[in-house]
């Protein structure tokens, strides 16, 4: 016979599963935490944040917006993100990350970057009716901005950014083509501070509670042609400075920029960065370095996507997440988790043949990795 602390927990991941199913099938949209338990009713508006201090997160992607949003009125797009925040409610979400930019474009009203083309005809100002209704329910939004990834090369014809235009048919190092899109380039100031610019403006008009990325900074497979010049110019004056330590520098001194525009409100607002869940890839492929980012203070939350299950043979979610919170242990940065309730119910083609079909077999992965996730510490 089980023991009585036996049975206690095998109920308590069932409730678990039960709570990632209902995500999966009520909403569908991307999962960045899950809370301990599901809570059946709607907290207080004004009390959800503090009795609750993890963050109990949840993504609202560009992908979102296409299936729910595009061609839509205003009035059926506020209905469904009304709908959308009940849902993520009722399961005790205390925090949505909303895709503000994906793509060098906009789902807020911008004067920089263009109308994204997922909205279709939707005229909404998503990011507003997100802060609005969000916060009339005690949650939390932090508007989400990809920061260098930009358009396809097919797109540019009917892309209306003047800037980029400008630099893509100068074919400028500014702005550069890795596997048919464009990405902006760090090395340049000239970039860094357009993107600052984009997260200064969002801030200055919505009442956002933190600005959130996640892992797209250098894209992989980035040739050395892809800035060359700058770096012979960086090189002309440090003979030692490596490429992969120009482009750290460059990912560095980003990331720290983007914390002083964060941090230079008055509102006390969070900065968080979602970055691959595998720190050598980051590192190699990326160049970039969160341990860097801890360091000089300028995150406050890291969110890598630990997307694997426990059978992992090269990333599994335990060991991984371990990892990740040695990185963060004696600084003040909080670790949350990024999951992928994707996966459950699916082959994982990224895994090896043994462990593929662990989603499958098993419906209670994302409880297990809740559960000792806060057994170890994170903060959600």
């Amino acid at each position: 016979m089980q023991s009585k602390a036996k049975r206690k927990r095998s109920t308590r991941l069932r409730i678990y599963a039960c709570i990632i199913l209902a995500i999966l099938v009520s909403i569908g949209f991307g999962v960045a935490i899950l809370q301990r338990k599901a809570k059946s009713t709607q907290a207080p508006s004004s009390t959800l944040q503090e009795e609750n201090s993890q963050i109990v997160g949840m993504w609202w992607s560009y992908r979102d917006v296409e299936r729910d949003l595009q061609n839509k009125t205003a009035e059926e797009s506020e209905a469904i993100i009304a709908q959308a925040l009940d849902h993520m409610q009722s399961l005790g979400v205390n925090r949505v990350y909303v895709h503000a930019v994906s793509f060098t474009d906009s789902f807020y009203q911008s004067s920089i970057y263009p109308r994204s083309a997922y909205l279709g005809s939707n005229p909404v100002d998503m990011l507003e009716v997100f802060v609005r209704l969000g916060h009339a329910r005690g949650m939390k939004v932090d508007a989400w901005v990809n920061p260098m990834r930009s358009i396809k090369v097919e797109e540019l014809s009917t892309f209306k950014q003047p800037q980029l235009q400008q630099w893509a048919a100068e074919n400028n190092e500014r702005y550069r083509l890795v596997d048919g899109r464009y990405y902006l380039n760090p090395a340049y100031p000239e970039c860094c501070e357009l993107i600052k610019n984009v997260v200064d403006e969002i801030l200055s008009k919505y009442d956002v509670d933190g600005i959130h990325m996640d892992d797209y900074f250098y894209p992989v497979g980035t040739e050395r042609k892809f800035d060359a010049y700058v770096y012979g110019l960086e090189r002309s004056k440090n003979e030692e400075l490596s490429l992969e330590d120009f482009r750290r520098n460059n990912v560095n001194t980003l990331v720290e920029e983007l914390s002083q525009v964060v941090h230079s409100k008055e509102k006390p607002l969070l900065f968080s960065i979602s970055p691959s869940g595998n720190i050598e890839n980051n590192h190699e492929q990326l160049f970039a370095w969160p341990e860097d980012w801890i360091a000089q203070g300028s995150v406050d939350v890291l969110m890598p996507q630990i997307y694997w299950g426990f059978e992992h043979p090269v990333k599994p979610y335990e060991e991984t997440m371990r990892a990740w919170l040695a990185m963060t242990q004696g600084s003040n940065v909080k670790l949350v988790p990024g999951l992928a309730a994707y996966k459950i119910g699916k082959l994982d083609y990224y895994s090896s043949k043994d462990a593929s079909s662990e989603w499958v077999d098993h419906t209670d992965i994302l409880a297990r990795q809740y559960e000792v996730s806060m057994q170890a510490g994170c903060a959600g």
